[in-house]
């Protein structure tokens, strides 16, 4: 088995509708660190779902609010193991995401 660390979302900015910000490929996934930036002058919503390969979504981060020029580093994806096919959903108007972590094949 080879553990490589990787840049799994480098860098994307965030809409009012929820869609992916990582889709996990052969193998497994790991999330060890995620990060959100609010480079808006207004305070802005957002949420964070798992869907689960062939399953519905299901809220990870139901709703926080990041004020103008913030973060938060959403410590309820560290460790977050993803297989093939589950997916990452998120949402916040203008928010950029980035997320390091590890894959294993």
């Amino acid at each position: 088995m080879a553990v490589v660390a990787k840049s799994l979302q480098p860098g994307i900015t965030l809409t009012s509708t929820a869609a992916t910000a990582f889709s996990a490929g052969a193998g497994s996934s790991v999330v060890s660190q995620g990060v959100l930036s609010n480079p808006t002058t207004e305070a802005v919503a957002f949420t964070v779902q798992i869907q689960r390969s062939g399953a519905s979504a299901l809220d990870v981060v139901p709703s926080r609010t990041i004020q103008p020029n913030g973060t938060d580093l959403l410590p309820e994806l560290s460790n977050l193991v993803l297989n093939t096919g589950d997916i990452l959903l998120a949402s916040g108007a203008g928010l950029v995401c980035i997320l390091s972590g590890y894959a294993m094949s």
